[in-house]
């Protein structure tokens, strides 16, 4: 069975098809109006600027390693998608697709490469017909004459040592955990299952980038030939590459925005997009080890990302501030956001305090950090695009082993009358789970440290998790540290009321202490073996007001408030019924 397997793929190498992944694509692929904004026969010239890059990776052109650094909205992973269906079709071989997580490779198995099998009979023809007991179609693994498609996370160190692979697919590699388990760093572990076939392994990187300095997509485009796709500007003739300082508006109105050209100084409508696009071409702009590329959502065509998109969104991205602005350069330049790095001044901080006349608060939070001799919670009261201010900062003294701390803290609780509510549980773990039991909307949270943890996971993750609970005695609401402090410092940085905006009262609890705490960490680059990683070090003695503002945020989105103009906005549920605090006999509950 082995010897007539390995024939099988010795054939299949020897016998390397003339067609590109390109003209493949054009002649048998179809997109599935489950999976697709515009279902139907694939189409090339749509998105002109994908076929050089899909084109690299066709079996016989000599590129081994193919980065694409990209934004949103660009057609990246259908052109990957292309390739898997190409493989399959016309030069079978094993092929790994990696993404992020277990959990994100399933979701593109289900919406994405099933969807695409099933509607090319070509290639449906060659994968193994899924039955209930037959391994070889399943979510994870796709047989086919020839080869084999494994899908898996990079959070799952045994799919990443599944088998030896002709092809390998990273998607959204920034995404990747920078270490996993022990065992280094996800893509390397990747990439070494090609080992087999070095001679002729195609390896696709892709990722929209993050933060510079630790983003691995930045890294690999880097060492690459850092291909740019330039256009004609259609009155001079004089190419260029289409970048953010061209794009132009007049009167704060995005419907205005036009595209400048560099030399001539003509404005370009965005009419003109589907030619500028058609006449483009790519240039490499240094020389690298690998074939890289780059494209910003500025080249998506017309009828799905417009220029007056950008230019809305950016305009609504620098109005909430920082955070949300990272967010946009990430996600439609596909560049790096560059971190400042600086400490947030605590003074400037102080002399912001105000008197409050009826701020227009729409819930309510607080925020616990549990230490040995003391517990220090803040309420905090939040409105639209969770413009916040801070209410009471308390701290409940006492050995917090013995029961009278806990009995205290349900005093102030029901004093303060809050919507929700996080506790962490790091210390005295199981007397914070005793106290948090049967009180509803009341979180004992863990920290998580780590670049690119949400602060709070999805709805889908969590209702995972909270199945899992009932088989076990606790299970705390993993809390993103390192984002939740990335959000409160960016949010301390916006200096006009509004959304975002932090308000701080003028009243005693909120003292010169208050403010070095908030202020008390620093987000610095430090080198593992080599690798760049941003991670956030404490300057001063005591952060707990830092942790507790945290702590209170991740409250207000576990609520998932459907607030107008939320900053990273939660996925709406049905809002609880708002709540009363009440202590029968020393054991509180959410009412």
């Amino acid at each position: 069975m082995a010897s007539a397997y390995c024939t099988s793929v010795a054939a299949a190498i020897l016998a390397e098809p003339d067609v590109t992944v390109s003209e493949w694509s054009d002649q048998y692929r179809l997109l599935d109006q489950a999976a697709s904004s515009e279902p139907g026969k694939w189409r090339t010239r749509r998105t002109p600027y994908l076929k050089e890059i899909m084109d690299c990776l066709s079996a016989t052109r000599p590129e081994s390693i193919v980065v694409f650094m990209k934004g949103a909205q660009i057609g990246a992973t259908e052109a990957g998608n292309n390739w898997l269906g190409y493989t399959i079709h016309h030069a079978p071989a094993p092929m790994l697709y990696v993404m992020p997580t277990v959990d994100a490779a399933k979701r593109a198995s289900k919406q994405r490469i099933a969807p695409m099998i099933d509607a090319i009979p070509e290639v449906k023809a060659k994968v193994a017909v899924a039955r209930a007991r037959d391994s070889g179609n399943t979510l994870f693994q796709k047989d086919y004459p020839g080869g084999t498609l494994i899908l898996t996370g990079a959070n799952s160190a045994i799919g990443l040592r599944s088998m030896p692979a002709r092809y390998l697919f990273m998607d959204e590699v920034d995404g990747y955990p920078t270490d996993l388990d022990g065992e280094g760093d996800p893509i390397q572990l990747a990439i070494r299952r090609t080992a087999t076939y070095k001679r002729n392994r195609k390896i696709f990187i892709v990722s929209t980038p993050t933060i510079k300095g630790i983003s691995a997509i930045e890294d690999y485009y880097e060492q690459s030939d850092q291909r740019r796709y330039f256009i004609p500007c259609p009155e001079c003739g004089e190419f260029q590459v289409l970048e953010w300082k061209m794009i132009t508006w007049t009167d704060n109105d995005p419907d205005t925005a036009a595209m400048t050209c560099q030399h001539c100084g003509v404005i370009v409508p965005e009419s003109n997009k589907t030619k500028l696009l058609s006449d483009g071409e790519w240039r490499a702009t240094s020389e690298g080890r690998f074939t890289g590329f780059h494209l910003s959502s500025l080249y998506s065509p017309v009828g799905w990302y417009s220029w007056s998109d950008a230019v809305a969104d950016f305009l609504a991205a620098k109005k909430v501030g920082e955070e949300q602005l990272k967010t946009w350069v990430n996600t439609v330049l596909g560049e790096t956001w560059e971190e400042q790095g600086e400490q947030a001044d605590p003074n400037s901080l102080i002399l912001r305090r105000e008197e409050y006349d009826e701020p227009p608060i729409l819930w309510r939070t607080i925020g616990a950090d549990v230490q040995k001799d003391r517990i220090e919670l803040e309420l905090v009261g939040w409105g639209e695009g969770e413009e916040s201010w801070g209410l009471e900062y308390i701290i409940v003294p006492g050995d917090t082993t013995r029961q009278e701390v806990w009995s205290a803290l349900d005093d102030v609780v029901a004093d303060l009358q809050p919507d929700g509510m996080c506790i962490d549980s790091g210390y005295n773990t199981q007397l914070v789970y005793n106290w948090v039991d049967r009180k509803r909307w009341v979180w004992a949270i863990k920290g998580v440290s780590g670049q690119g943890l949400p602060l709070v996971q999805d709805t889908q993750k969590r209702n995972a998790r909270l199945r899992k609970k009932r088989k076990r005695a606790f299970a705390p609401e993993p809390i993103g540290v390192d984002q939740g402090k990335s959000i409160i410092y960016s949010r301390l940085k916006i200096t006009e009321p509004g959304a975002a905006y932090c308000h701080f009262p003028n009243q005693a609890d909120y003292d010169d202490e208050y403010f070095e705490q908030l202020t008390a960490e620093k987000l610095v680059t430090r080198y593992n073996k080599g690798r760049p990683r941003q991670e956030w070090v404490q300057t001063r003695p005591r952060n707990e007001a830092l942790d507790c503002r945290v702590y209170a945020l991740a409250a207000l989105r576990l609520l998932a408030p459907t607030t107008k103009k939320v900053v990273d906005e939660p996925k709406k549920t049905e809002q609880p019924p708002k709540q009363r605090w009440n202590s029968p006999q020393g054991g509180g509950a959410w009412l």
